[in-house]
């Protein structure tokens, strides 16, 4: 059985993998880990999707009230209600994961 991988481990890693300086994001994904790196991205991608739908309603809302409305910004409205739910979804899979992992692991 492998050891378990550790943030030294995947320091360890980057320093074999380069030769100079290791990239500061890449540094950073190692110390943070895979798992929470995965986190940080979920809990972006929910934000960027809740604002675009309150952006679109703005946008519906203005283009009503002056006449412009076309129907096409209601479909990119569902688009964006219907990917937030999925990214939302994805999310709580992800912390529902990290939350079932046991606690010697999640201290790293």
């Amino acid at each position: 059985m492998p050891a378990p991988e550790t943030a030294l481990s995947r320091l360890n890693d980057l320093h074999r993998f380069y030769d100079g300086e290791i990239p500061e994001s890449e540094r950073r994904a190692a110390l943070l880990g895979a798992e929470t790196v995965e986190i940080m991205a979920a809990v972006g991608q929910v934000a960027f999707f809740k604002s675009a739908i309150k952006a679109q309603v703005r946008i519906i809302r203005a283009r009503r009230a002056d006449g412009s409305f076309y129907p096409a910004l209601i479909a990119d409205l569902q688009l964006y209600r219907r990917r937030f739910r999925q990214e939302l979804r994805a999310l709580w899979k992800l912390r529902a994961a990290a939350d079932a992992r046991p606690a010697a692991m999640a201290a790293e």
